[in-house]
């Protein structure tokens, strides 16, 4: 027994319609679709308004700067269309946020200030998704009276600066100067180095000298003429206490002394010796002196 070969659906098509050709496929053509491209609206613009510092006394005057972008797959015309409708509502939503923050802030401090807004809308603003971005840079400035104040305390501050740095320029030269001076009039004296603290008395000298160089020959003469006075004032200073402690009885001496050494230590709040203790008894009597008898 034998079995037909199965048709495919070519040949059952061909005896469906005989001989005849079949029917051609229908051909598609490729439809070419416009995509616009992207477009991109650049725009530059200002928002300028009073916001109460803390207090509500005085205002800050800011200023934004905002730096618009819109971008997308729209005609510049549409796109510009979007940035205006964002743009006059964006001053009161500013208007708004930087409120909020500045009234944390002295009148006086607008630039602390400034550098909280800005940090507030460093992220800038979005819109419908992504298609607006708005970038901003804002500047804040105190009141016309605080600036006028701010203004007269600036020239204040600059005047004693000037005043200190002056002075100090003048002690550094001076210092300079009177160093060789002093260098000059310790060549003088005898085993003595400029450096030694045995020539400490020559610094006043040497500064009226570093003010003074042309009256150097008067002023040196002066000089060692007064500490000759001044070496004979000792001289006779210590004749005078030597005679006088020569003549002073010992035991005088040791009571005046311990006087002395009394006072002192009521002053730093010390019981002196000889008086008695809160709640103890009566301190000992000094020892008296004893008469000599041959």
């Amino acid at each position: 027994m034998t079995s037909t070969p199965r048709r495919g659906p070519i040949s059952w098509l061909r005896s469906l319609f005989g001989r005849q050709a079949l029917p051609d496929a229908p051909v598609f053509s490729p439809v070419t679709v416009d995509v616009p491209e992207i477009a991109v609206v650049h725009r530059e613009s200002v928002v300028s308004f009073e916001t109460p510092a803390k207090g509500g006394g005085f205002d800050f005057h800011v200023e934004i700067r905002c730096d618009w972008c819109a971008e997308g797959r729209l005609d510049t015309y549409s796109l510009s269309r979007a940035v205006d409708g964002y743009q006059a509502a964006l001053p009161q939503r500013l208007a708004e946020r930087v409120r909020e923050i500045t009234r944390d802030y002295q009148p006086f401090h607008a630039q602390e200030a400034e550098r909280a807004v800005n940090e507030a809308l460093r992220e800038g603003e979005c819109f419908d998704s992504g298609l607006v971005t708005c970038r901003t840079s804002t500047v804040v400035r105190p009141a016309p009276e605080i600036v006028e104040q701010q203004r007269k305390a600036a020239l204040d501050l600059q005047e004693i600066e000037h005043h200190y740095a002056k002075s100090s320029l003048r002690v550094r030269l001076l210092s300079e100067v009177a160093e060789e001076w002093r260098a000059f009039l310790a060549s003088g004296l005898v085993d003595v180095r400029p450096d030694d603290e045995s020539a400490s008395w020559l610094t006043p000298w040497a500064v009226l000298l570093a003010e003074r160089p042309e009256e150097a020959a008067a002023e040196v003469g002066a000089m060692f003429r007064e500490r000759q006075k001044q070496l004979d004032q000792f001289v006779t200073l210590v004749g005078r206490q030597r005679k006088e402690y020569q003549a002073h009885d010992l035991f005088e001496f040791v009571i005046d002394n311990e006087r002395q050494l009394g006072r002192a230590m009521r002053l730093f709040g010390l019981a002196p010796a000889g008086e008695s203790e809160p709640g103890g008894g009566p301190a000992e009597p000094l020892p008296q002196p004893r008469s000599s008898r041959s």
